[in-house]
């Protein structure tokens, strides 16, 4: 491992965790000196393909929603780049890191349990386990009552 890091990724879903976990992945880079690399991964219906007018139409409406998503970010003093990656999200993540030479991704996670994680898995937990560098799992828990 690395005693420096220059570039932390951080894959966001535009939920209030990918959020939180920004925030964190700033407040390092800000600590490091280091740039941060922000990516969405989505994946396409089993009926489109990746070249169809389906896909471009998604790629865009993301593409927009992304930009939204990071301007919130912009005034921190710490340099964003960002990127879109289509596949299965957990393995797209780890090539992410690898693709942009990160010492470290920072990610946030609800914490599910039970059925719930039985059931949706957890990209977080995924990342972890097949990841080559350091995952730093941002844990964020809705207000009570939302």
């Amino acid at each position: 491992m690395t005693s420096s890091i220059h570039r932390i990724l951080c894959p966001v879903d535009f939920s209030p965790a990918s959020a939180k976990a920004l925030n964190v992945a700033i407040d390092y880079a800000r600590a490091f000196k280091a740039e941060v690399h922000a990516i969405h991964v989505y994946q396409l219906s089993a009926y489109a393909s990746p070249s169809s007018d389906l896909a471009r139409d998604l790629e865009a409406q993301v593409r927009g929603e992304l930009d939204k998503f990071i301007a919130g970010f912009t005034s921190h003093g710490v340099p964003i780049k960002t990127g879109l990656r289509m596949g299965v999200p957990y393995a797209e993540i780890v090539d992410s890191a690898r693709d942009a030479g990160a010492e470290l991704i920072v990610m946030g996670t609800t914490g599910k349990t039970g059925i719930q994680h039985l059931l949706l898995g957890s990209v977080a937990e995924r990342v972890v386990r097949t990841s080559e560098v350091p995952v730093l799992s941002v844990r964020y828990q809705a207000p009570e009552g939302a």
